[in-house]
């Protein structure tokens, strides 16, 4: 083996070096909430329709300040105050929408949709005069109009980025919020407490109170369980960040429960 080709790997494995223990130091940092996590969102113009493109041209930030209020409340039962948990920044409005997920669950799609998702998400960091993010949340807008369902939405914590399918509609925001805070916590380490095929909170970890008395019906939902269970069958839809909560995994799986056994 030449001296170069080593000199190369040697360069390559130490770049490898370098990312890796990046990642695992911002992702350290996070979980013990010291300082407020940077996230940069992305406004997103997801089709051709007029009244989207106006609604992503006037969106601001105070969209989206009821998430801070929501991790505020959450940690108080942990025993800490994270005010604010997040620092949000707005990336110019685009039109440019990231790789489309797979719809199959293999491996292999994962993975490559995966390594493009990477790769795009950090030209959009690259391109823009914002400080650099330790989260990006890119926020893909839809008209209401013929859309009932908007296609997945995801949040990757290896990645630190979340694709988040919103309606393009003010009267929505809290809705966006909701599926906005899901994703973001997904970034933070947190997993789904659903049944995947239906959508049911999975009991205990899925509700908000599982050790009420009585069970059901239940006054809200656990955020990572998704809906409001009702009976032992049936569930509804939360409305708004206010009747969400952070249950006990969750909230071990973000680090809240360290904080409270410090």
């Amino acid at each position: 083996m030449s001296v170069f080709k080593l000199m190369r790997i040697v360069l390559l494995l130490s770049i490898f070096f370098v990312i890796l223990l990046s990642t695992w130091m911002t992702e350290k940092r996070m979980a013990a909430w010291e300082r407020p996590v940077l996230v940069t969102i992305y406004p997103i113009v997801a089709d051709d329709m007029a009244e989207t493109e106006r609604f992503v041209r006037d969106i601001e930030l105070g969209a989206f300040t009821e998430i801070n209020d929501f991790f505020t409340r959450e940690a108080g039962p942990y025993g800490f105050n994270v005010t604010p948990a997040m620092r949000f920044q707005l990336a110019e409005p685009s039109y440019e929408t990231p790789p489309e997920p797979p719809q199959r669950h293999a491996f292999a799609s994962i993975a490559w949709w995966s390594l493009k998702m990477r790769w795009w998400s950090w030209r959009k960091t690259w391109g823009d005069d914002l400080v650099t993010p330790d989260i990006q949340m890119f926020v893909l807008y839809h008209s209401v109009n013929g859309n009932n369902e908007l296609g997945i939405s995801v949040g990757m914590r290896k990645g630190r980025y979340g694709v988040v399918k919103a309606y393009a509609k003010r009267g929505l925001q809290k809705t966006n919020n909701v599926v906005f805070t899901h994703e973001l916590l997904h970034v933070l380490g947190a997993t789904d407490k659903y049944v995947m095929n239906t959508g049911e909170p999975i009991f205990p970890e899925g509700y908000a109170a599982p050790y009420r008395t009585p069970l059901f019906p239940q006054t809200h939902a656990e955020i990572m369980g998704g809906l409001i269970p009702v009976d032992p069958q049936t569930s509804r839809m939360q409305g708004s960040l206010e009747q969400c909560r952070i249950g006990k995994i969750t909230a071990e799986e973000i680090g809240f429960l360290a904080q409270l056994q410090k």
